[in-house]
């Protein structure tokens, strides 16, 4: 005999039904369907095969998902950076919600998203003038896959496949300062050295970014230690506020990363260069003032010292390079050098800098075949 709670009975025809759950509905209810066979044995195996199956829930959703992206929005204000948080937002709005306009979100799914990935590599620049790169699509679609994922623990989403298309990346040759060109570019620094001058010295030896260059006030050096210390960053974000008259605004926040607030040893004749500028440890050491020098000011002033040099135009991006691939060419330790660029993780190293130059491996061909 069944036993109750099963839904298990037998029809006046003298089959076996047993019911069982199919999908839950938009408001929680359980949709039934049916099964059928000759013995109650029979039907109660295939209702135990049936039951291990997870039950969908259908949805009918009112929800687009450019509600949903800014519902998203709302909860990880508290969570992320501000900075970070100005940049979801662009991403968001230039991007998400121009190309789902007026889609509910129980209509998103897997091709309608590898669709947008195809979109965004052929047309996605916001001037209209070609494709984003790889780096660029694929870091949008991790913010709309952490959308949909955040959909999904809401309600508003089911069963999405996450096997979406994703460009692969291929890495540009990195802009690097041969050791003629540092050498051209320091004697014109070196020529008649000043506060902003001595912000190119600070990156090519020291490899920190143009946000945490322009952020260092005289504090952050310890003269006593000769260390440097990174812990903040300096840069133009969306400014939120609906009643502000201006677009953008400079915040000084923490670094790219935790691994980015880092402590930097300092070579002697830095330190003495540096020495030579001291001033109070409120002032800023780019400007000599109380005032920031903004980045792009900073990057601008740059490109003067690189056209004074002679030197072709490189972003100031360039002097991170510069030294990471000197400090390889002197063999530092990997992890000493990861450490020093604030990276999250040595491999990240090692897959950016660490490659060897044709001299480099003629030399250690050569060293195989001593004694032949």
């Amino acid at each position: 005999m069944p036993r109750r709670g099963e839904n298990i009975h037998k029809r006046k025809d003298g089959r076996w039904e047993g019911r069982y759950i199919d999908c839950r509905k938009s408001d929680g209810r359980a949709h039934y369907k049916s099964i059928y066979a000759r013995s109650y044995t029979e039907v109660k195996a295939k209702l135990s095969k049936l039951k291990a199956v997870p039950i969908h829930r259908q949805v009918t959703s009112l929800v687009t998902l450019e509600q949903l992206c800014f519902l998203w929005l709302e909860d990880k204000k508290i969570t992320v950076k501000e900075s970070t948080h100005a940049r979801y937002y662009q991403v968001i709005c230039g991007h998400i919600v121009p190309y789902f306009v007026g889609v509910k979100t129980d209509r998103i799914n897997n091709s309608m998203v590898n669709q947008f990935v195809k979109d965004k590599l052929q047309h996605g620049r916001l001037n209209k003038k070609g494709g984003l790169s790889a780096k660029s699509v694929n870091d949008i679609l991790s913010i709309l896959l952490s959308i949909v994922q955040y959909g999904e623990k809401k309600g508003y989403i089911v069963g999405f496949d996450y096997e979406v298309i994703r460009p692969k990346r291929e890495y540009k040759e990195l802009d690097v300062l041969s050791h003629q060109e540092q050498n051209r570019l320091l004697q014109h620094i070196k020529q008649d050295l000043d506060h902003k001058k001595l912000g190119v010295m600070l990156a090519l030896y020291t490899g920190i970014r143009l946000g945490e260059l322009c952020a260092l006030t005289w504090g952050d050096i310890d003269f006593e230690t000769g260390t440097l210390k990174i812990t903040k960053t300096l840069q133009r974000i969306k400014d939120m506020k609906a009643d502000s008259e201006k677009k953008t605004k400079m915040v000084i926040d923490s670094p790219k990363s935790q691994k980015s607030v880092r402590e930097i040893p300092l070579p002697m004749f830095l330190l003495c260069a540096l020495g030579n500028f001291r001033r109070e440890n409120n002032v800023y050491i780019l400007s000599n003032k109380l005032k920031y020098i903004e980045p792009r000011f900073y990057q601008n002033k740059f490109k003067q010292y690189l056209k004074q040099s002679e030197l072709q135009p490189i972003p100031f991006h360039a002097l991170r390079h510069t030294f990471a691939t000197r400090a390889v060419e002197q063999q530092f330790d990997y992890k000493t050098l990861s450490e020093i660029l604030g990276h999250s993780s040595v491999r990240f190293t090692l897959e950016r800098y660490v490659h060897s130059s044709i001299d480099t491996k003629r030399a250690s061909m050569e060293r195989l075949a001593v004694g032949y």
